[in-house]
């Protein structure tokens, strides 16, 4: 059973839109917003609609920071029906946009495809510079053998490794891992780094790179 986050402001739309995807038998959440853009609340699901104009963070706000990890489907609903508007949601990465108002048969015949579509590509194992990742498991095996990592050290190789030649700073990292209301500390990023080196030192592996001054990389040589 397929589970669909629905974030909209239009209680109305979140009802309908739950009662029509409950009835098509998927697992389904509604949220009228999103207060704090926790990366590990959209990780579970397998396609999230997504409104654009919404109050405290907007459609394209949360879609920017959850895409480097989240691997499912996003699809925006918005009742702005321009073409430049849709231009603009296809580009920022939405997987599609639909207008309000829909059609109920239109908007489940679009889940479905995209649903479709990203089973298809889906892999749960990816293999990087000899590496294999089990996005199931959240484990690293080299040669046969498996890097023990916390959620967190998994979580962070996973955003570097989706975005090979990107850096991310520690700001970025912990902006990944934790609300906003958190009391961790920064820091944290840092002992999570130097965890993750440990670990793969073991196997005579460093693929993350410090770039003096901005951050982190993901590159084994």
């Amino acid at each position: 059973m397929s589970k669909i986050l629905v974030i909209d402001d239009d209680k109305k739309i979140l009802e309908l839109v739950y009662e029509v995807l409950m009835r098509e038998g998927y697992d389904v959440e509604t949220k009228e917003y999103i207060e704090n853009i926790n990366i590990a609340e959209f990780e579970k699901f397998d396609l999230i609609l997504l409104d654009i104009m919404m109050p405290v963070f907007d459609g394209f706000e949360i879609l920017k920071k959850i895409k480097c990890i989240i691997s499912c489907p996003v699809i925006f609903l918005s009742a702005k029906s321009s073409e430049d508007a849709k231009v603009k949601g296809l580009m920022e990465g939405a997987d599609d946009y639909i207008t309000k108002p829909f059609s109920i048969k239109e908007l489940v015949a679009r889940i479905k495809v995209a649903l479709r579509r990203n089973t298809n590509i889906k892999e749960d194992k990816v293999e990087v510079d000899g590496l294999v990742f089990d996005l199931n498991t959240n484990s690293i095996a080299l040669d046969n053998k498996t890097i023990i990592l916390t959620k967190n050290e998994f979580r962070i190789c996973k955003i570097l490794v989706q975005n090979q030649g990107q850096t991310f700073s520690k700001d970025m990292l912990y902006d990944f891992l934790y609300d906003l209301d958190t009391d961790t500390q920064l820091r944290t990023i840092t002992e999570y780094i130097y965890s993750i080196r440990k670990k793969f030192k073991r196997f005579e592996k460093d693929p993350i790179k410090t770039v003096w001054g901005i951050g982190y990389r993901w590159c084994i040589d």
